[in-house]
C-alpha cells in the first residue's frame, strides 16, 4: 500500500510492464524499507534472480538500472554481490540536466526555484524560533567581516546564511542541485541597501515576526531572480543548462550507449518521438552486444525518455520525459542519507506555501481547464478515503505554479515522508471534508490572484491537517474548524 501511495504522490500510477523494471523498483523499495543499509550485500545476481524467480539476463538488466541510478555497486569475488550504495547529488543533477536539455526547461524556472527555496528557508528559521520559545535558532554572520564584497557577493553570502540557518537537509540538497544550473545571482540593490534589508529580515526573525520576515525575503530573493534574468538578457552570459558528465556511470557500457543515442538527436526531434531502431539495429550501429543495448533500453524506459513499441518494424522510440523519475531520485536521496522524516515534512510544508503564492501570481485564463478539473475532483471527495485519493488534487494544484522543478522536488519529499509511515493512513470523512473545503478556499484565492491570501490559507490548511493527522493516529475526532 505504501508503494501505491508513493505512485499516487509522484504521478506514476501506470503499472510497469517490463519485468526488469518491476524487479528494480521492488529492490529500491526494499532498500527504503530496510533503512537504506549502505554497504549491505543482498546477494549475487544469481541469488537475487532466484529470489525474484527471474532469469539471469532479467536480473542483470534490473541491476544495471540501479547502477545507473548510483544506488548499487556490484562487487566481484567470493564475498561479492549486489551491495547498496549511497547516491550522491551528482546523479540527480545529471538527470535534471538531461530533462532540461530535452524539454527546454528555462532559466526563469530555475531562478524562481532558487528564490522559493530561500524564502522557504527564512520561513523555517522563523518557525524554529517560535518552537524554541522565541529564542534565536541561528547566528547570522556580520556582513562586514573581512573585505566587503560587492552586492552580488553579499547576496550570495546571505543566501548561504539562510539555507544554513534553516537547518533543513532537503532545502540544502535542493539548493546544491540548483547551484550548478544557475548563473551568478545578481541584484540591482546597492551593497548598503542589501545590507539594510538583510538586517531588517534578521530583526523581524529575532522578534518572532515570521511573516514580516518572509515578506521582506520575498522582496529580496524574487527581486534578485528578476535582476538576474535581466542581466542575462543584457549580457547573453547564460548558455543554457549544462548536462554534467556522469563519470562513474560512464564505465557502464549500457549507460555510455544511452548517452551516445541522446547526443545524436536534437531535443526538438527527441520529444516529438523519433524511432531509434530495434535491438539488432542498435547493436550493430554501436558495435556492442545485444544484451548491452537491452540494458540501455531498460535505463531509458526507467527514465521515461523512450518507449519500446512492439511489432514488426517498430522498436525503441524517443518520448518527452516525465518528471516522475526525478521525484523518485529525490526520495531515494533523502532515504539514503537518513533524512529525518519530520524535517522533510517541515521543508515540504514551507515549499507548499510558497507554491500557492507563486500560483496566485501566475494564474490566468489559460488555467481555466485546470481549475475545472480541480473543482471536479474536490466535489468527488465525500467519504472516508485513503490519503492517496487526494494526491492527484495536490499535484494539480502545484501545476498552477507552472514550475516543474519545484513540483518534482516537492513530490520527492512527499514520497519520502510517505515511506516513514507503517501503513497508509485512511482519512475519516471529517478530514476529507476539511481537506476539500480548505483546498477550495486556497484555489479561490489563487484564482483571484490574491497571493498573500493564498499563502496564508495554505499555511492554515497545512497546520490544521497536521493536527488532524495526529488526532487520527491517536483515535480522536476533534471539532473540525472552518478556514479563517
Amino acid at each position: 500500500m505504501l508503494s501505491e501511495l508513493y505512485s499516487s504522490v509522484v504521478g506514476d500510477e501506470e503499472r510497469l510492464t517490463k519485468l526488469p523494471l518491476v524487479v528494480s523498483r521492488d529492490m529500491e523499495e526494499r532498500f527504503i524499507r530496510d533503512g537504506w543499509p549502505v554497504g549491505k550485500v543482498y546477494g549475487s545476481e544469481a541469488d537475487m534472480a532466484a529470489y525474484y524467480g527471474v532469469g539471469r539476463d532479467v536480473m542483470r538488466e534490473a541491476v544495471r538500472v540501479l547502477e545507473a541510478r548510483d544506488e548499487v555497486r556490484v562487487r566481484r569475488g567470493p564475498q561479492g554481490g549486489i551491495a547498496v550504495a549511497r547516491p550522491g547529488g551528482t546523479h540527480l543533477l545529471v538527470m535534471i540536466g538531461g530533462y532540461a536539455y530535452l524539454t527546454g526547461l528555462g532559466l526563469p524556472d530555475i531562478v524562481e526555484a532558487w528564490s522559493a527555496v530561500h524564502i522557504s528557508a527564512v520561513r523555517l528559521i522563523g518557525d524554529r524560533s517560535r518552537q524554541a520559545g522565541g529564542r534565536p535558532v541561528w547566528e547570522s554572520r556580520a556582513a562586514d567581516d573581512g573585505e566587503m564584497p560587492d552586492a552580488a557577493g553579499l547576496l550570495g553570502r546571505f543566501a548561504a546564511e539562510v539555507i544554513g540557518g534553516s537547518g533543513s537537509g532537503p532545502l540544502k540538497y535542493f539548493n546544491d542541485v540548483l547551484a550548478p544550473l544557475l548563473p551568478r545571482m545578481s541584484t540591482a540593490l546597492g551593497a548598503d541597501a542589501l545590507a539594510d534589508i538583510r538586517q531588517r529580515i534578521i530583526h523581524e526573525l529575532d522578534r518572532g515576526r515570521t511573516e514580516d520576515a518572509v515578506r521582506l525575503a520575498r522582496t529580496l530573493f524574487c527581486g534578485a531572480a528578476r535582476d538576474t534574468l535581466a542581466q542575462v538578457v543584457r549580457t547573453g552570459g547564460w548558455k543554457g543548462t549544462p548536462v554534467p558528465e556522469p563519470l562513474e556511470q560512464m564505465r557502464i557500457p549500457a549507460f555510455a550507449a544511452v548517452r551516445r543515442m541522446m547526443s545524436e538527436i536534437t531535443p526538438e526531434e527527441w520529444v516529438r518521438g523519433r524511432p531509434l531502431g530495434n535491438e539488432c539495429e542498435l547493436a550493430e550501429r554501436f558495435g556492442v552486444d545485444r544484451s548491452v543495448i537491452r540494458q540501455a533500453i531498460r535505463m531509458m524506459e526507467d527514465a521515461e525518455t523512450a518507449v519500446t513499441l512492439p511489432g514488426r518494424g517498430r522498436g525503441l522510440v524517443t518520448r518527452c520525459p516525465s518528471p516522475a523519475p526525478l521525484s523518485r531520485q529525490v526520495c531515494v536521496y533523502l532515504a539514503s542519507h537518513s533524512e529525518p522524516p519530520e524535517e522533510a515534512a517541515l521543508a515540504l510544508g514551507s515549499l507548499m506555501i510558497e507554491m500557492a503564492e507563486i500560483a496566485a501570481r501566475k494564474t490566468g485564463p489559460r488555467d481555466a481547464e485546470l481549475f475545472d478539473a480541480l473543482f471536479d475532483e474536490l466535489r468527488q471527495l465525500t467519504n472516508a478515503a485513503p490519503i492517496s485519493s487526494v494526491q492527484l488534487i495536490e499535484r494539480l494544484q502545484n501545476r498552477l505554479a507552472r514550475n516543474v522543478l519545484l513540483s518534482l522536488f516537492m513530490n520527492g519529499i512527499k514520497a519520502y515522508v510517505s515511506w516513514s509511515m507503517s501503513e497508509e493512513l485512511h482519512a475519516p470523512s471529517w478530514v476529507i471534508e476539511f481537506f476539500a473545503q480548505s483546498t477550495h478556499d486556497v484555489l479561490r484565492a489563487i484564482g483571484r490572484r490574491d497571493a498573500p491570501e493564498a499563502a496564508r490559507l495554505q499555511a492554515v490548511k497545512q497546520e490544521m491537517l497536521a493536527k488532524y493527522r495526529q488526532a487520527v493516529l491517536e483515535g480522536q475526532e476533534p471539532e473540525v474548524r472552518r478556514m479563517p
